[in-house]
């Protein structure tokens, strides 16, 4: 992806060219603030069934855990437990999507979204929560206001 940037840098194309119009209906208008650029790739990192690995991961866009992993998660992107997945950690991060079991208290700046059969041991603070039917939480549930826009804090 960055060698063709550059390609096309090199060539003469200016950087504004490559910016869609604001009035185009494929313009996101809600967060990631995370950037998706490899986003045909899939996740940063994938850690697979019957796969258990402990430690510290620190990721910048999207990893998706369908195995187990216990210890540290940091990261300003978006984690996706997969319904076998087992997560045994605190988390602080901008997104999440499980289906799977988590030990620990969640934290999301953007969205949480609970699937399935979901199961939560822990405390959660998230500003957007969607729940399904079936999913088991074991803990506090804090529903945040959401950062306000700039401009409505004039008045």
């Amino acid at each position: 992806m960055f060698k063709f940037a550059k390609n096309l840098l090199d060539k003469g194309i200016q950087k504004e060219s490559l910016i869609a119009p604001t009035h185009s209906p494929f313009i996101q208008t809600e967060p990631p603030y995370y950037e998706d650029q490899e986003s045909d790739t899939g996740p940063e990192m994938t850690i697979g069934t019957n796969i258990t690995v402990t430690g510290k991961i620190a990721f910048q866009r999207e990893i998706c855990i369908n195995g187990v992993f216990e210890g540290e998660l940091e990261g300003n992107g978006k984690i996706v437990v997969g319904p076998e997945g087992v997560v045994k950690a605190d988390m602080d991060l901008y997104e999440a999507e499980i289906s799977g079991k988590v030990e620990g208290n969640i934290i999301v700046q953007y969205r949480l979204i609970l699937k399935g059969n979901a199961e939560v041991k822990g405390n959660i603070t998230a500003p957007r929560l969607s729940v399904d039917e079936g999913v088991s939480i074991i803990g506090q549930v804090h529903v945040t206001a959401a950062a306000a826009p700039a401009h409505e804090n004039l008045f």
